[in-house]
């Protein structure tokens, strides 16, 4: 079990200076009050130790408030992982007119992969909805983000591709070395390989998932593009023929300053089983229920893979009617972790009033 048991922010949008401290009697975190008072803020400073943009995809330079531009951002949380307490933090500050952010661990820099090791934090917000409805690049980001949470090989193979790829621009630029470029390739064709491979492996998990443990929720299969599912079915093959395609681009490559055969030649859909409709034909309110389902489907991943994890469920009630609520409560009480939720009403959470800690941003 994860959870959090003290938040101190510094200068974060709203929140100027803001302390509380939690014990471990609730797993329920509950965020109140009024359209614009900062509730999503709070959430916010937590989301930022999974990643650089947060649960509203914004910049490092959004974070500070209007009217203190100089003092420096800190965030600090105490957090109890498996009865073990980790004091994890990070700042935001600006140098030569970038903003950057640092991580520690007590008083100790950090990279941000060590605090994935031993947490990750997944949230549904408003901003996620995007999802459904915008192109193949956000839905496979959401859908990469995922994997990474729960199998660090695939996050191995992202960042080898990443690396490997610039490399074999950096030689069509300059030296255009046909051992070395040969060499690189070969590489990408691996990277590739493994990237689309589980990807495949993750979103089938994904689907049996859903299918056998969310009966009470919507529905939804999520699926790659059929060619290249049926391409990786044969490793040599598969591989052979990226490493043509990327000869066979060299050219074009060194001429646009970009790898145009690449992992993003990959696409994802996510289909509604009730209406058995590509989501992107559904109806707002089924894309949301469906983006429910993922999310939701992808706790029980981490949760039988041993992951810990904390949730972050802002404005719960855009994705989840009021009859549903509880059914949506019971699930994710499941998972024995803590789970932050935010609401213009308390009135919201009267099913779990009696398991949860309310915090009355009104009065703070």
């Amino acid at each position: 079990m994860a959870y959090i048991n003290s938040l101190t922010i510094k200068n974060f949008k709203s929140h100027q200076k803001y302390q509380i401290n939690f014990n471990n009697l609730h797993n329920n975190i509950v965020v109140y009050g009024p359209n614009g008072i900062g509730k999503t803020n709070l959430i916010e400073t937590i989301s930022f130790f999974s990643n650089s943009k947060g649960i509203r995809g914004g910049g490092l330079e959004k974070i500070k408030p209007h009217n203190d531009q100089h003092s420096n951002t800190k965030v600090k949380i105490n957090v109890n992982i498996n009865n073990r307490e980790y004091h994890f933090s990070y700042d935001v500050f600006e140098e030569d007119k970038n903003f950057k952010k640092n991580f520690y661990l007590e008083d100790k820099k950090i990279p941000l992969s060590k605090i994935k090791e031993v947490l990750s934090l997944i949230w549904l917000s408003p901003h996620t909805d995007k999802v459904m409805y915008e192109g193949q690049s956000i839905k496979k980001k959401f859908l990469d983000k995922m994997i990474s949470q729960n199998n660090q090989d695939f996050q191995n193979y992202l960042t080898q591709y990443k690396k490997n790829t610039s490399e074999r621009l950096a030689i069509l630029k300059t030296t255009k070395d046909e051992k070395w470029l040969n060499v690189v390739e070969q590489k990408i064709s691996e990277d590739i390989f493994f990237i689309l491979k589980y990807r495949r492996d993750y979103a089938k998990n994904l689907n049996f998932i859903s299918n056998s443990k969310l009966e009470d929720f919507r529905p939804v299969e999520i699926l790659y593009k059929e060619e290249l599912t049926k391409l990786i079915d044969n490793d040599d093959e598969a591989k052979s023929y990226f490493l043509s395609e990327l000869k066979k681009n060299r050219f074009l490559d060194e001429k646009n300053g970009r790898t145009n055969f690449s992992i993003n030649i990959d696409e994802v859909f996510f289909i509604d089983k009730k209406s058995n409709l590509n989501t992107d034909m559904c109806s707002t309110g089924e894309q949301k229920s469906c983006l429910l389902s993922i999310i939701l489907s992808n706790c029980w991943n981490l949760f039988e893979q041993k992951k810990e994890f904390i949730l972050l469920f802002d404005e719960i009630s855009s994705h989840v009617d009021e009859k549903n609520l509880k059914k949506f409560f019971d699930e994710v009480e499941k998972f024995n972790t803590q789970i932050w939720y935010t609401g213009t009403s308390k009135n919201l959470f009267q099913v779990i009033e009696n398991k949860a800690f309310f915090i009355d941003l009104t009065t703070s």
